[in-house]
């Protein structure tokens, strides 16, 4: 399958019109960039919000010893099993180097094979398909589908764990901890999200971008564009070493500059995993984030190169989905709060309007 090759990189900011710059304005605060500024600020505030109201402060104190508690038991079994010896250097190895791949495993596995049902079985899950992106009546070829989740598989355990092991000295020199008395409150878990999320987001738009010039497409990142209308094991369809570089080391680098507890990074992982493979799913479900921006990113390939959209909106990489006949999907990348298919949202807002004009 032969994908579209881009011709340019890191363009100067295109002169752009009046309907996109008052769009881009109207979207900041609908979309994943409202998503993302509001997660940034309630990091700065993390700590006065829950020091000044009494029942946060409880309700996180709770939350907090049952994480502890948890992370405690998970440590103790770790410890006692016969690869760790009972020593705390070989209980960190395993917890970070062997515990860390299982879970990654095992969530991204559960939530693709959940959503590959979607795209197998289109008659029996008609209700879903009114919340597909792209060809919502196509049945996704099986074939494909499975060379797509062994290649995935393969990063999984030939590339993730061999970089996991090579790279386990720097969690130790970061001052990454996996003790349970080191687990960090809650203000703390928000204020290191939001962190995260924007070293994540600057890693990912640059690196991905890098990948789009022409060499490094070609030779690299092609592979990933095969699927111009994406599914959810697509998350991590990729070259080996495009695999390090562009999905695994923005995820890591927000935590080791932080020197964070592995329990934070646990969760920082957890929400990367589920997000990217949504972000791939080809779905557009209600009351969820929207995956529309960068399904069309695999739909026209040299836009919306990133994940929560500050930087695109930055660079002017993000205006063909706000213009011209494309202006429908930036009109519906956003959650939606009705059971609607939400690209019939558009079209009822459209005729809404027209209706208004024509009463007036």
């Amino acid at each position: 399958i032969k994908s579209k090759h881009p011709k340019v990189f890191l363009p100067a900011p295109k002169m752009v019109n009046k309907n996109y710059a008052r769009q881009s304005v109207k979207t900041l605060m609908k979309g994943s960039f409202g998503f993302s500024l509001g997660l940034v600020l309630l990091g700065l505030l993390a700590d006065k919000v829950m020091h000044s109201v009494p029942v946060l402060e409880a309700k996180g104190e709770v939350i907090h010893s049952y994480v502890v508690a948890a992370w405690k038991a998970m440590y103790d079994w770790t410890a006692s099993s016969r690869w760790a010896d009972g020593t705390e250097e070989r209980t960190a190895f395993l917890i970070i180097c062997g515990c860390t791949q299982i879970m990654h495993i095992s969530l991204f596995w559960a939530h693709c094979l959940a959503m590959s049902l979607f795209d197998c079985f289109p008659k029996a899950f008609a209700w879903a398909h009114r919340w597909k992106i792209q060809g919502h009546d196509e049945k996704v070829s099986t074939s494909k589908l499975f060379w797509t989740a062994g290649v995935c598989l393969f990063n999984q355990i030939c590339v993730n764990g061999p970089l996991a092991y090579v790279v386990y000295p720097l969690y130790l020199k970061t001052g990454m901890s996996v003790l349970p008395e080191d687990i960090p409150g809650f203000g703390t878990l928000i204020k290191s999200m939001a962190f995260y999320a924007v070293v994540e987001e600057i890693g990912f738009y640059y690196g991905h971008r890098f990948y789009h010039t022409p060499f490094m497409y070609k030779h690299f990142h092609k592979q990933h564009h095969e699927w111009t209308a994406p599914v959810s094991f697509v998350a991590i369809y990729a070259d080996p070493i495009e695999h390090i570089t562009a999905n695994l080391l923005p995820v890591m680098l927000g935590p080791w500059l932080l020197g964070s507890h592995v329990a934070l990074y646990w969760f920082w992982l957890i929400v990367a995993v589920h997000v990217t493979i949504h972000v791939h799913s080809g779905y557009h479900f209600p009351l969820l984030p929207s995956s529309e921006f960068h399904d069309f990113h695999h739909l026209k390939f040299n836009v919306n190169y990133g994940v929560l959209g500050f930087l695109d909106w930055f660079h002017a990489t993000d205006g063909m989905m706000h213009e011209g006949k494309f202006s429908n999907i930036g009109e519906r990348d956003r959650v939606f709060f009705s059971t609607e298919a939400a690209r019939e949202m558009p079209k009822q807002m459209k005729a809404s309007v027209a209706t208004k004009k024509r009463t007036e």
